[in-house]
């Protein structure tokens, strides 16, 4: 077994070894931008991309093997201060202040790096991620493809699907395909706790087939024969709020 797939089956990354898709990930960042972090450096592919195009990048990667190469790769962009790397797990970082956030997410913990992603202060943030939660994460609530995380992420962000990205550009191939999303931060609608929509959000999908009213008694009459599926995010904010004043009375 080589050191690749022990790392692959250790970090649950895979290497995207397309040259277009890296530039079209780059491509994403405004020029404006100087801050960059990048989650995953792995072997400095994308890494190498970003740094000729003079961001200046705090590249986080867990894998020593990985930071071995990206120091020897990269020494001299490390002592004129255009690249720092972190050898660290990204969800055990404090979240910090960055222009734009990119990388390619491990497939098996892409949704806690994504809210972690969204305790940061950014402007943009480009990921590469599974297909299938890339589809639920840019779906419109309300609609068909919409889920618990299309309304969780709905509530501190707007998601644009980009582009899907075929397996076979990444080594070791993987069993599905990826997609790139852009994620813009958004505060939240109005004065609503974001724990409290939260929770309602958790207790909605938690038994997504009942009825609203079954669920929250007290809820508006209009939504009481909906299922939460079916919320448009400015419905599923009239909701919440009708339901918090009656919590806070």
């Amino acid at each position: 077994m080589t050191g690749k797939t022990q790392y692959t089956k250790r970090f649950g990354q895979v290497y995207l070894k397309n040259e277009e898709i890296a530039e079209f990930e780059a491509d994403q960042i405004p020029g404006r931008f100087s801050n960059l972090l990048e989650i995953g450096a792995g072997e400095g592919f994308l890494t190498r991309i970003l740094l000729k195009r003079d961001f200046h990048v705090d590249a986080v990667e867990p894998d020593h093997r990985n930071v071995e190469i990206l120091n020897a790769l990269f020494s001299e962009r490390i002592s004129n201060g255009q690249l720092h790397i972190i050898k660290e797990d990204f969800l055990k970082l404090s979240p910090g202040n960055f222009d734009a956030i990119i990388g390619n997410i491990p497939y098996f913990i892409t949704a806690p790096i994504i809210f972690q992603v969204l305790k940061y202060d950014f402007k943009e943030a480009v990921l590469m991620v599974q297909k299938e939660f890339a589809d639920k994460a840019a779906a419109v609530p309300g609609t068909e493809q919409a889920g618990r995380l299309t309304y969780s992420l709905n509530l501190r962000s707007s998601v644009k699907y980009l582009r899907t990205v075929p397996k076979s550009f990444f080594d070791p191939v993987p069993g599905v395909d990826s997609a790139i999303i852009k994620i813009t931060p958004k505060p939240l609608h109005n004065t609503i706790p974001i724990e409290f929509a939260d929770e309602v959000i958790r207790r909605l999908f938690s038994s997504r087939r009942k009825k609203i009213k079954t669920i929250y008694p007290d809820a508006p009459k209009k939504y009481g024969d909906r299922r939460a599926e079916t919320l448009s995010m400015n419905e599923f904010m009239e909701l919440c709020t009708s339901l918090h004043e009656i919590t806070e009375l």
